[in-house]
Protein backbone atom coordinates (compact mmCIF):
# COMPACT_ATOMS: atom_id res chain seq x y z
CA UNK A 1 0.00 0.00 0.00
CA UNK A 2 1.27 3.45 -0.93
CA UNK A 3 0.23 6.59 0.95
CA UNK A 4 0.41 10.22 -0.09
CA UNK A 5 -1.12 13.57 0.81
CA UNK A 6 -2.36 16.23 -1.56
CA UNK A 7 -1.94 19.96 -1.10
CA UNK A 8 -5.22 20.28 0.80
CA UNK A 9 -4.18 17.80 3.49
CA UNK A 10 -6.31 14.87 2.30
CA UNK A 11 -4.67 11.49 2.70
CA UNK A 12 -4.88 8.95 -0.12
CA UNK A 13 -3.73 5.33 -0.26
CA UNK A 14 -3.14 3.09 -3.27
CA UNK A 15 -3.70 -0.66 -3.12
CA UNK A 16 -4.15 -3.66 -5.39
CA UNK A 17 -7.63 -5.16 -5.32
CA UNK A 18 -8.21 -8.83 -4.65
CA UNK A 19 -10.27 -10.78 -7.19
CA UNK A 20 -13.25 -10.59 -4.83
CA UNK A 21 -12.96 -6.77 -4.74
CA UNK A 22 -13.06 -6.28 -8.54
CA UNK A 23 -16.77 -5.39 -8.53
CA UNK A 24 -15.83 -2.29 -6.47
CA UNK A 25 -13.67 -1.04 -9.35
CA UNK A 26 -16.47 -1.63 -11.83
CA UNK A 27 -18.91 0.22 -9.58
CA UNK A 28 -16.45 3.16 -9.53
CA UNK A 29 -16.23 3.15 -13.34
CA UNK A 30 -20.02 3.05 -13.72
CA UNK A 31 -20.67 5.70 -11.06
CA UNK A 32 -18.24 8.14 -12.72
CA UNK A 33 -19.21 7.15 -16.29
CA UNK A 34 -15.77 5.85 -17.32
CA UNK A 35 -15.27 3.20 -20.02
CA UNK A 36 -13.01 1.06 -17.83
CA UNK A 37 -13.74 -2.51 -16.81
CA UNK A 38 -11.90 -4.52 -14.17
CA UNK A 39 -11.54 -8.24 -14.79
CA UNK A 40 -11.05 -10.77 -12.01
CA UNK A 41 -7.93 -12.35 -13.51
CA UNK A 42 -6.07 -9.07 -14.16
CA UNK A 43 -4.29 -6.75 -11.72
CA UNK A 44 -6.25 -3.65 -10.72
CA UNK A 45 -5.18 -0.89 -8.33
CA UNK A 46 -7.33 1.76 -6.70
CA UNK A 47 -6.67 4.92 -4.73
CA UNK A 48 -8.91 5.44 -1.73
CA UNK A 49 -9.69 8.72 -0.02
CA UNK A 50 -9.81 9.39 3.71
CA UNK A 51 -13.33 7.96 3.93
CA UNK A 52 -12.24 4.73 2.23
CA UNK A 53 -14.03 5.65 -1.00
CA UNK A 54 -12.40 4.77 -4.32
CA UNK A 55 -11.28 7.98 -6.05
CA UNK A 56 -9.12 6.47 -8.83
CA UNK A 57 -8.59 3.18 -10.59
CA UNK A 58 -6.31 1.55 -13.16
CA UNK A 59 -5.94 -1.98 -14.55
CA UNK A 60 -3.38 -4.06 -16.40
CA UNK A 61 -4.73 -6.09 -19.33
CA UNK A 62 -2.73 -9.26 -19.91
CA UNK A 63 -2.22 -9.73 -23.65
CA UNK A 64 -0.30 -12.44 -25.53
CA UNK A 65 3.24 -11.09 -25.12
CA UNK A 66 2.69 -7.81 -23.32
CA UNK A 67 0.36 -5.91 -21.01
CA UNK A 68 -1.73 -2.80 -21.47
CA UNK A 69 -2.22 -0.18 -18.78
CA UNK A 70 -5.91 0.65 -19.20
CA UNK A 71 -8.87 2.14 -17.43
CA UNK A 72 -6.83 4.83 -15.67
CA UNK A 73 -9.48 7.15 -14.23
CA UNK A 74 -9.72 9.70 -11.43
CA UNK A 75 -13.04 10.95 -10.06
CA UNK A 76 -13.54 14.52 -11.24
CA UNK A 77 -13.62 15.99 -7.71
CA UNK A 78 -10.15 14.56 -7.03
CA UNK A 79 -8.30 15.62 -10.19
CA UNK A 80 -5.30 17.91 -9.89
CA UNK A 81 -4.31 16.53 -6.48
CA UNK A 82 -1.62 14.03 -7.50
CA UNK A 83 -4.01 11.08 -7.28
CA UNK A 84 -3.21 9.73 -10.77
CA UNK A 85 0.52 10.01 -10.06
CA UNK A 86 0.08 8.09 -6.78
CA UNK A 87 -1.94 5.43 -8.63
CA UNK A 88 0.57 4.95 -11.43
CA UNK A 89 3.61 5.02 -9.14
CA UNK A 90 1.96 2.24 -7.14
CA UNK A 91 1.18 0.27 -10.27
CA UNK A 92 4.74 0.72 -11.59
CA UNK A 93 5.91 -2.24 -9.49
CA UNK A 94 4.10 -4.38 -12.09
CA UNK A 95 5.41 -2.49 -15.16
CA UNK A 96 8.21 -3.73 -17.39
CA UNK A 97 9.42 -3.14 -20.95
CA UNK A 98 6.37 -4.98 -22.26
CA UNK A 99 3.91 -2.53 -20.64
CA UNK A 100 2.04 -0.21 -23.01
CA UNK A 101 -0.61 2.48 -22.65
CA UNK A 102 -2.69 4.63 -25.01
CA UNK A 103 -2.92 8.09 -23.42
CA UNK A 104 -4.76 11.00 -24.93
CA UNK A 105 -2.23 13.37 -26.50
CA UNK A 106 -2.65 16.06 -23.86
CA UNK A 107 -1.53 13.55 -21.19
CA UNK A 108 1.75 12.58 -22.91
CA UNK A 109 3.98 14.80 -20.70
CA UNK A 110 2.41 13.25 -17.60
CA UNK A 111 3.10 9.71 -18.80
CA UNK A 112 6.63 10.68 -19.87
CA UNK A 113 7.25 11.88 -16.31
CA UNK A 114 6.42 8.36 -15.14
CA UNK A 115 8.82 6.54 -17.49
CA UNK A 116 6.72 5.97 -20.63
CA UNK A 117 7.96 6.96 -24.10
CA UNK A 118 5.99 7.42 -27.30
CA UNK A 119 6.60 4.66 -29.85
CA UNK A 120 5.57 4.06 -33.44
CA UNK A 121 3.15 1.26 -34.31
CA UNK A 122 5.83 -0.46 -36.41
CA UNK A 123 7.52 -3.26 -34.52
CA UNK A 124 5.07 -3.31 -31.59
CA UNK A 125 3.15 -6.47 -30.61
CA UNK A 126 0.14 -7.11 -32.83
CA UNK A 127 -2.19 -7.22 -29.81
CA UNK A 128 -1.20 -3.61 -29.05
CA UNK A 129 -1.35 -2.36 -32.65
CA UNK A 130 -4.75 -3.99 -33.32
CA UNK A 131 -6.29 -2.48 -30.18
CA UNK A 132 -4.72 0.91 -30.87
CA UNK A 133 -6.09 1.00 -34.42
CA UNK A 134 -9.58 0.13 -33.16
CA UNK A 135 -9.49 3.01 -30.68
CA UNK A 136 -8.19 5.47 -33.29
CA UNK A 137 -11.00 4.42 -35.64
CA UNK A 138 -13.42 5.32 -32.81
CA UNK A 139 -12.07 8.86 -32.99
CA UNK A 140 -9.82 8.84 -29.92
CA UNK A 141 -6.83 11.24 -30.10
CA UNK A 142 -4.31 8.84 -28.57
CA UNK A 143 -0.85 7.45 -29.16
CA UNK A 144 1.11 4.37 -28.14
CA UNK A 145 3.52 4.66 -25.22
CA UNK A 146 5.79 1.96 -23.85
CA UNK A 147 7.25 1.80 -20.35
CA UNK A 148 11.00 2.30 -20.32
CA UNK A 149 11.56 2.45 -16.58
CA UNK A 150 11.32 5.10 -13.91
CA UNK A 151 12.66 8.47 -15.06
CA UNK A 152 15.86 9.70 -13.47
Amino acid sequence: MTEDQDFSGHSFSAQWLSEAEMPLANKFYRMHKFRGKARRNEPCMVVRGTQGQIVACGCLRKLADCQLLAGVAVAEAFRGRGVARLLLRGMAEAFDGSTFTFPYRHLVPFYESLGFVAVDEVGQPSAIVDRFQTYVEQGRDILIMRYQGAPR
